[in-house]
């Protein structure tokens, strides 16, 4: 892994409520950090390693501290049948029946097969790495600004990709396969929910690594607040009214 690091510090002047937190995926064992489970006592699964790199030092896991789908995908084993047949999603109710539950291992995100040997996860502040993926918990203010700050420069549209269940598919391995930010809404995700991972309505914006040099200048250069929070409705559509006079002038004459 690089030993300098980018500068980050732009993040800080959104003053999150809760840090956002790199992951980066290893074949090789991270040096520095404490695997997970010498410091915790109990097991948690890969939508929970998020909140606990919130508040912990950096930290890395393995194969063998896994215990839900994460092995099968970070490529760390073959499929398993008792996801991949669906019969836990017809089980529970969350599908109608098997084969519903089934479809969704024909596009859920995976890491190539003997690819990836650890995850590590650090919070912003104390990152030991670059990230793969930065994942960013924010309310609709924050969100806003930073779905700007992806398009800010070339245009581009966002979007967000992902399903009931195996939400951690979704928020760390696919922005890290497809170069997209995604993002999801917590509460969305059954098995967050049932965790209790985070309260509901909270944003978590993935960036991939693709993207967040771009970003970081983006939100350096832009401007935040795109009006006033005084400003009344009829201001705004006065001077939105002028701006499309002024510029109605200028094609006019040029």
């Amino acid at each position: 892994m690089r030993a300098e690091r980018r500068d980050y510090s732009i993040f800080e002047d959104f003053q999150f409520e809760r840090k956002p937190v790199g992951v980066k995926f290893l074949p090789l064992k991270p040096a520095g950090m404490e695997r997970l489970d010498k410091m915790l006592d109990k097991k948690l699964n890969f939508c929970e390693m998020l909140k606990e790199a919130q508040v912990s030092s950096p930290f890395y896991v393995d194969r063998e501290y896994f215990q839900c789908i994460e092995p099968m995908l970070l490529g760390m084993e073959d499929p398993d049948p008792i996801f991949v047949s669906g019969l836990v999603g017809d089980r529970e109710g969350i599908y109608e029946e098997a084969r519903a539950n089934r479809g969704i291992y024909q596009y859920l995100p995976m890491l190539p097969k003997g690819s990836v040997k650890y995850a590590a996860f650090s919070s912003i502040d104390e990152l030991p790495f670059e990230p793969d993926v930065l994942v960013v918990t924010a309310n609709v203010s924050q969100a806003q600004v930073l779905l700007r700050a992806m398009g800010y420069a070339t245009g581009e549209a966002w979007s967000s990709k992902g399903t009931p269940v195996a939400a951690c598919a979704w928020i760390y391995i696919y922005p890290v396969i497809s170069g997209k930010l995604n993002f999801t809404v917590t509460g969305l995700s059954l098995g967050m929910q049932s965790l209790k991972v985070f309260p509901e309505g909270l944003f978590l914006i993935s960036i991939p690594w693709h993207l967040l040099l771009a970003m970081t200048d983006n939100l350096r250069n832009m401007n935040w607040s795109y009006t006033s929070p005084t400003e009344t409705r009829d201001e705004n559509r006065m001077r939105m009214d002028k701006l499309f006079e002024d510029l109605k002038k200028e094609l006019e004459q040029g």
